[in-house]
């Protein structure tokens, strides 16, 4: 029985050695936890592919489309032929596709009709967009009535919704979505470190269904309630990193400011031509306990404008001073 994947698990199990090395090289993934976390950037649907038209001469793209014809052209400046192949996606603009050399037995495998993904660097000769000698797959059997020969493997990449990843030349898209495929069929994900009553309470689905609906998801409301749960615990660790520092801090020394009666502090309570509000007071107990204290004050104080913030600053500042310390107000 095959040994089961973790998150620890090195990619080059999985997936072998060499697309292992280009994911680790070309995009610093090296486990397969790094390889589920490395999320799609946006997905292509059925219907609402990328518009070609939209294309940026000098961008790394991925394209969704249709052949529609070839054409194969003895080259003028050196020996051999040019093959071009002309893609649209629906939006009514066309996207050449150029192979030089002898690659004309690429004419045979993108046939009219074809469906495919093509990646590339976008160029443009005499006015028309295109990419050179670009990576691509190609997706159902062969006929050619249009998207519908597509569907199956379109459904096996990602249902509905087709990812497509941060990539790199090395390593396309289409490469990264196997790889991921793979691992999602072999790794063994720990048990959810969100209590179950906390998920309940937040409406949130399990990080296992969340990992898969990321990188598959058959419906936007499935994509939807995977981002929501990924997007809490981004927010929850940034939380509790800030929470664990707050914590480690209090245990560092420093110089206790404690109030004094007489000081500073107490003849400018007197001289206020107002009385400080219980809210007021109350912040600037708060804060007096904390600067008595023998570990440093870590403190936001939050407020409308006009509220009093300066005020409480101030207050605090004069104890600091009233102690022997000094203090700056930016």
């Amino acid at each position: 029985m095959t040994e089961r994947a973790t998150l620890q698990t090195p990619l080059k199990t999985v997936v072998g050695d060499k697309t292992a090395k280009a994911l680790a090289t070309h995009l610093d993934l090296h486990t397969v936890g790094d390889l589920l976390y490395h999320f799609p950037r946006r997905y292509d649907e059925r219907g609402e592919h990328t518009d070609i038209r939209s294309l940026t001469v000098g961008e790394q793209v991925t394209v969704l489309g249709q052949v529609r014809r070839t054409s194969v052209k003895p080259m003028r400046q050196r020996r051999g032929n040019l093959l071009e192949v002309t893609v649209e996606d629906g939006s009514g603009g066309t996207l050449t596709l150029t192979f030089f050399g002898n690659q004309t037995w690429r004419e045979r495998e993108l046939r009219p009709g074809r469906w495919g993904l093509f990646a590339g660097k976008v160029t443009e000769f005499r006015g028309r967009r295109q990419l050179n000698g670009p990576d691509y797959v190609l997706l159902g059997d062969g006929a050619t009535d249009g998207e519908a020969a597509a569907s199956e493997e379109i459904e096996e990449f990602a249902g509905a919704l087709i990812p497509v990843y941060p990539a790199a030349a090395a390593v396309p898209t289409w490469v990264i979505a196997r790889c991921v495929k793979l691992v999602l069929d072999t790794v063994e994900l720990p048990e959810d470190p969100l209590p179950a009553t906390v998920r309940a309470s937040r409406n949130l689905i399990g990080l296992a269904d969340a990992l898969r609906g990321i990188h598959r998801p058959s419906t936007r409301e499935e994509l939807a309630r995977a981002r929501r749960r990924l997007k809490w615990d981004e927010a929850f660790a940034v939380q509790l990193t800030l929470a664990q520092r707050k914590h480690r801090a209090a245990a560092w020394p420093a110089r206790p400011r404690p109030p004094r009666s007489d000081g500073l502090l107490a003849a400018f309570d007197a001289r206020l031509p107002y009385e400080l509000t219980p809210g007021q007071r109350r912040v600037g107990e708060e804060i007096s306990r904390d600067l008595a204290a023998a570990h440093p004050m870590h403190r936001l104080l939050q407020g409308e404008v006009g509220s009093g913030k300066t005020v409480c600053a101030l207050r605090a500042m004069l104890q600091v001073v009233d102690a022997g310390g000094q203090a700056a107000l930016l």
